[in-house]
């Protein structure tokens, strides 16, 4: 039985990642375009924080 207690836990925790994901989507829907904002919690504003801290992106290194 314990793994599926294992399989239940991982479960939770992927439909709680899928839930603020969503509610992070429905909060960028309702604010509309908007500049970064501190505190902002919209998928939007979470982005441009991840591009800022991430610095510009790296080359390719691949050729199609």
């Amino acid at each position: 039985m314990p793994d599926q207690s294992k399989n239940e836990n991982i479960r939770s925790q992927r439909r709680l990642i899928i839930e603020m994901i969503e509610a992070s989507m429905q909060l960028a829907m309702e604010k509309g375009p908007h500049p970064l904002t501190p505190g902002c919690s919209c998928i939007a504003c979470v982005n441009k924080r991840k591009r800022k801290l991430s610095g510009p992106p790296k080359p390719w290194r691949y050729r199609l």
